[in-house]
């Protein structure tokens, strides 16, 4: 049996066989292309299953590998958690030994304050009357009104605060013998007044005293340790200051020079106190420069209070005439008036300027 054909109408013109001849190459040549881009597509998708297989099995593995990570990473945690926690109660055991062992030292120092100074005679001074206590906030405020209600006096007062802006002082009261730590801007061997803050802005006069170094009695480690972190971190930024010139170190100096102390590389000298006199007329003049000295405060405080009542009553030129034919006010029974800056707040007083060593050349 022949194949079939194509049958051609004897009507039929060439251009209609010619058309459709025509039309049949073109969908044939269309369905090669389709077949070819058919085979490459199929190519193509193999090759991208066979890519993500492989990708696949490189997440797998690497997930696998994070979770023994995880693993491990959770095992070390606990390790150190349980490393921490030994670490802790070690470290508070040995701040319970330097509990028991800082007094030791004390105890050993003011034994030997007892003999070093037992030949030396006792101050005398009134022994039935206490010294009074001195309430300011600016050792420079009360020097400077001081001027205006005493003497001159003739030797350097220092004014040592109480932790955490200095170390711990110890002398149990006025003109007995005692020691200290790192006193400041302060010559050895030479007398000088000390002023001592027994708590916040509540200071005392203790007499009149010399200073020497204490070799062989540095601060123990034991003692560091039991310091709290403000008097450690105040400390170490004066040492850091000094040594760089009374500039203000760096960060990283301070830091690295609290390392040494905490690692008791470095140790605080110690110096002894010697009582050689009292100045009673220095004590009472004292006294009373801390008093005017809160007179003026109050007399600013009542002065700013009346500025601010003119100033809701009247305008600013009624107020310029008040001022000028006001009285100035008094404090109590003082009829003279104290000019002062007033009490700085407590705030502003910068931590160095805490521990003040005034002179009379200082203050002519």
């Amino acid at each position: 049996m022949s194949e079939p054909g194509i049958v051609v109408h004897p009507n039929l013109t060439n251009e209609v066989v010619e058309f459709w001849g025509f039309k049949y190459r073109e969908a044939k040549q269309e369905n090669e292309t389709l077949q070819t881009r058919i085979v490459e597509n199929d190519k193509f998708l193999q090759e991208v299953i066979t890519s993500s297989r492989n990708e696949m099995k490189i997440m797998q593995q690497k997930l696998d590998a994070y979770h023994a990570e995880n693993a491990n990473l959770l095992s070390e945690i606990g390790r150190l958690g349980a490393e921490r926690a030994a670490l802790h109660t070690q470290l508070q055991l040995s701040y319970s030994q330097a509990l028991s062992l800082a007094p030791e030292a004390d105890r050993q120092r003011r034994a030997a304050i007892v003999d070093l100074f037992k030949a030396q005679p006792i101050v005398d001074y009134l022994l039935n009357e206490t010294p009074p206590d001195l309430s300011f906030l600016s050792a420079r405020d009360l020097a400077s009104t001081l001027r205006r209600v005493s003497r001159r006096f003739s030797l350097p007062l220092y004014f040592n605060p109480c932790p955490p802006n200095a170390m711990p002082l110890r002398v149990e009261g006025p003109c007995q013998p005692g020691y200290w730590f790192y006193p400041l801007n302060l010559q050895m061997e030479s007398p000088f007044e000390l002023i001592v803050e027994a708590e916040p802005n509540k200071w005392t006069y203790f007499g009149r005293y010399i200073t020497c170094a204490f070799s062989g009695y540095e601060m123990k480690l034991s003692e560091w340790m039991t310091l709290d972190e403000e008097s450690k971190t105040i400390f170490c930024s004066r040492v850091a200051n000094q040594r760089s010139g009374g500039r203000q170190a760096s960060l990283p100096t301070q830091v690295h020079i609290r390392q040494r102390y905490d690692s008791g590389l470095w140790n605080i000298p110690s110096y002894t106190l010697q009582c050689v006199g009292y100045d009673s007329e220095l004590c009472n003049a004292l006294a009373a420069a801390a008093v005017r000295l809160a007179c003026g405060h109050a007399e600013s405080i009542e002065r700013q209070a009346e500025v601010a009542s003119i100033s809701r009553q009247s305008s600013l030129s009624q107020l310029g005439k008040r001022r000028r034919t006001e009285t100035p006010p008094t404090c109590g029974d003082q009829s003279t008036k104290v000019e002062t800056s007033g009490f700085p707040d407590v705030e502003n007083i910068r931590v160095d300027e805490r521990t003040e060593l005034i002179g009379q050349n200082e203050y002519p």
